[in-house]
């Protein structure tokens, strides 16, 4: 090769040598020193570096902390947090719809039965065909609205004025997997580039029993809303009972980091950081008993009067508290012809009543304590003697005073017995009119249960009845009276359960429904208050306690003689020496919302078990708006006797019941990629109700 030839080759090789090393500087010098920028839509300047890429891909997520959880006293889920996704779009028409409106419409109707389909996706929603059907509606709809396209041409190029990007609700409470799943899928379709789905995490508030707690967890009364978009809300009227409880807000939210590719798409989601687990409010409501007092009060308000419409009741209520630690175990609701989620009052703490002859032993065991009482002291009960006319007949009252059955000679034993007006009259006439006021606060008449409940009612004595200027002589002849044997006095059952429980445990006891609240691992009992303030002497309450238990017996003199032989008969079960308890019946002037007055009566029972060392305490209350023949012992004492004899039979098997409680419920954890919605054939506690498908609100 000649030297001129080598030359050239050199030369040639070495320039193109020198292109790569070139456009490596000259690469290098932009990115690297001069680092490149775009220019964003306020103006500022991105830098185009790997940094900028990286926070592009790397995003974080807000995940919301769940309100606390409710459960009964053995753990069963009242109430609590199921996680659910309110999904959005955000669509743009993409570039051949524009190029020619005639391709627009028929790619709309795909969308819409897209998103149908995938909000039925779960096979275990019920009515699918007819879900499905809502759903095409109201997407169809939402998309003629938004798209404007009464006023879309049908052909030609798409209008400069009209809106090409569009943003709706898809579904505002999503908590089936194959649901999301599915609209993921959608969501991420190569046939569908322009359309974004946004996922926003949020939590529905589900009541597993809410028809068997409605009143205590947080719930009167419930209304439908109508969606503009369609469908429709139950609303309530705020929070209230124990969901009002603070411990229960939701605490620190958590994040959640994921990444995404170049169109949002994401593919890997990473553990949530810094989650709190929620708090834990154990009430002392026992589902097992709740559910047993609803069934035994609807059977005796609805099925057990059917055959004499006359007594057939207005409300009822049925309560059952433990006596040793005041928790409220039940308290049943009922009200004629409304369901009960309708009902405008929960009538165990908002229904008033007159107790009658319910306050007998309340009046005893006050007068023996404070030494107006001698319980050996016999009493001439007979109306047509002397005695009543001087005691009672002389003072001037309005309205005689009888008894059922004409008594003869009875010691206060025999007064709670024969449940004697005449008996109490002669010993509420004992009690000074500073005494009366006294028995009224001991036992809580006319003060708050404190519970917090919802519009709670308080009554308590007359306004008028210890007015300073009332005579002596017309309060003895009236209020005393009265007071002796439950009347010119109204109460809940509720508060006649609480001045039951005073007489037993102490003045200063009181009910609950919270038995401690369990934050980040660390359990916070609600201390009891019980034996607290004055007590009553043990041959008062023993004196009470006997006599409440010949109550229930086949005494042909006892007030629950029936009872005694309608539950032998039916559960073959002996009330005697098992059982004691009261019987009641009221006959009141009510007087209604429109100013008018009606008869009522009240059938009323308390009842206590075991009889010789009382546990548990059963306070059972019927009215009805008519003046026929309505009595406690028929009417009001079976529900209560069956709720104890239920209470009896769960607390003798109560390791088996707690075992098997703390396998159910739980809480809705924070954790990534949907863990924790329901998965298809899961028989978790919640019952998810789908995409957009009504249930309970918060």
């Amino acid at each position: 090769m000649k030297p001129g030839e080598l030359l050239r080759i050199r030369v040639a090789f070495g320039a193109l040598a020198v292109v790569p090393i070139f456009l490596a500087g000259w690469l290098g010098w932009l990115q690297v020193a001069q680092a490149g920028t775009l220019t964003r839509r306020n103006g500022k300047l991105l830098p185009l570096v790997a940094s900028t890429a990286d926070r592009q891909g790397r995003r974080f997520e807000k995940v919301p902390a769940p309100r606390g959880t409710v459960t009964d006293r053995f753990g069963f889920v009242l109430a609590a947090d199921c996680a659910i996704y309110e999904v959005r779009a955000r669509i743009t028409v993409p570039l051949k719809c524009r190029e020619d409106v005639t391709f627009f419409r028929p790619w709309v109707k795909r969308i819409v039965d897209g998103f149908s389909l995938a909000l039925v996706a779960d096979p275990d929603i019920s009515d699918r065909a007819a879900v499905h059907a809502k759903h095409r509606k109201r997407l169809t709809d939402t998309m003629n609205r938004e798209w404007s396209l009464a006023n879309l041409p049908t052909s030609g190029k798409w209008p400069k004025k009209h809106t090409q990007v569009v943003e709706f609700l898809v579904s505002s409470s999503i908590d089936r997997l194959m649901v999301s799943d599915a609209l993921r899928a959608y969501h991420m379709s190569d046939a569908y580039p322009t359309i974004v789905l946004d996922f926003l995490h949020g939590f529905r508030r589900v009541y597993p029993e809410r028809a068997l707690t409605h009143g205590l967890i947080g719930h009167c009364n419930s209304f439908k809303v109508e969606r503009p978009s369609g469908g429709f809300d139950l609303q309530t009227f705020g929070m209230c009972g124990l969901e009002t409880f603070a411990g229960l807000e939701p605490r620190k939210s958590a994040s959640r980091r994921y990444l995404a590719d170049g169109r949002r798409r994401s593919y890997f989601v990473a553990p949530v950081r810094e989650a709190t687990n929620p708090a834990v409010l154990q009430s002392t409501i026992d589902i097992e008993l709740q559910r047993a007092a609803v069934r035994e009060l609807t059977a005796m308000c609805e099925a057990g009067m059917r055959l004499d419409p006359k007594k057939k009741a207005q409300w009822g209520s049925l309560v059952l508290i433990e006596l040793d630690t005041g928790d409220v175990l039940a308290s049943a609701s009922w009200h004629r012809g409304k369901p009960r989620l309708e009902a405008k009052s929960y009538t165990p703490y908002q229904n008033l009543f007159e107790p009658g002859s319910i306050v007998k032993p309340l009046v005893l065991s006050y007068a023996y304590e404070v030494g107006a009482l001698d319980w050996d002291h016999e009493y001439d009960c007979n109306p047509r003697h002397a005695t009543y006319r001087e005691r009672i007949r002389k003072l001037g009252r309005r309205n005689s005073v009888t008894d059922d059955h004409v008594c003869e000679i009875l010691t206060p034993h025999g007064i709670l017995l024969n449940s004697s007006n005449i008996g109490a009259a002669y010993i509420g006439l004992q009690l000074t009119r500073e005494q009366w006021q006294d028995y009224m606060a001991a036992y809580g008449f006319g003060r708050s249960l404190g519970l917090n409940l919802p519009s709670e009612s308080r009554g308590g004595n007359h306004p008028r009845s210890f007015a300073p200027d009332i005579p002596l002589r017309s309060f003895r002849a009236n209020s005393a009276i009265s007071f002796s044997f439950g009347y010119e006095l109204t109460a809940t059952a509720l508060q006649v359960a609480r001045a039951y429980m005073r007489m037993f445990k102490g003045l200063g006891a009181e009910l609950r429904l919270v038995r401690g609240l369990e934050i980040d691992g660390q359990w916070h009992p609600v201390p009891a208050k019980q034996d607290t303030g004055p007590h009553y002497r043990p041959a008062v309450v023993e004196a009470v306690r006997r006599a409440m238990t010949a109550v229930v017996s086949n005494d042909p003199h006892a007030t629950g003689r029936h009872l005694h032989a309608a539950i032998l008969k039916e559960l073959k079960v002996d009330l005697h020496g098992l059982i004691g308890g009261k019987t009641g019946t009221a006959a009141s002037n009510v007087r209604l919302r429109d100013g008018r007055k009606i008869s009522a009566r009240n059938a009323s029972f308390v009842g206590f078990l075991p009889a010789d060392n009382p546990r548990w305490l059963a306070v059972c209350v019927l009215q009805k708006d008519d003046s026929a023949p309505f009595y406690g012992g028929s009417y009001a004492a079976p529900p209560a006797v069956k709720l104890l004899l239920q209470c009896q039979s769960l607390a003798e098997r109560g390791p088996l019941r707690q075992e098997s409680r703390l396998s159910l419920g739980g809480q809705t954890q924070l954790a990534p990629s949907g863990v924790g919605f329901r998965s298809p054939g899961s028989q978790g506690w919640s019952a998810p109700v789908g995409a957009g498908v009504p249930s309970d609100t918060r």
